[in-house]
């Protein structure tokens, strides 16, 4: 089923053709307003002044909002193997979201002592065990 939104001008309310939603800054605070043509070019008249005495600000730092981490596939690969390295070694490992810490910790001490047998890293059909010996 198909939505419809009518915008509806802020300064005089009348939902007219051609109304559009015009964010802005001002002392630090974003706005936003939904302004017709009419207005638009308005504010644009307004503005031209100011903007052609004004710098463009270059924004620098960390943003304000959160986003992804943008795990790399090779990440990915790594904590399947974790995941599954520690399912079969019988520790508690959610099937989705991160792995606990204590399962990474385990599952490095064991590669570094060389007892890590990885499920990708098995030969086909054999046992997959936490430690060799």
């Amino acid at each position: 089923m198909a939505e419809r939104v009518i915008l509806v001008d802020d300064l005089d309310g009348k939902s007219t053709e051609g109304v559009e939603r015009v964010e802005f800054s001002w002392q630090g605070k974003d706005y936003e307003v939904d302004l017709s043509s009419a207005h638009i070019e308005r504010y644009s008249d307004l503005l031209d002044p100011l903007l052609k005495a004004a710098r463009l600000r270059q924004v620098t730092g960390r943003k304000t909002g959160r986003t992804a981490a943008g795990k790399s596939k090779a990440d990915a690969a790594e904590t399947k193997r974790i995941r599954d390295w520690g399912k079969t070694s019988g520790l508690d490992v959610p099937d989705r979201g991160p792995v606990p810490k204590e399962v990474r910790d385990a599952y490095a001490a064991a590669q570094a002592s060389g007892e890590a047998a990885v499920p990708s890293q098995a030969q086909p059909g054999a046992p997959v065990s936490a430690s060799q010996g």
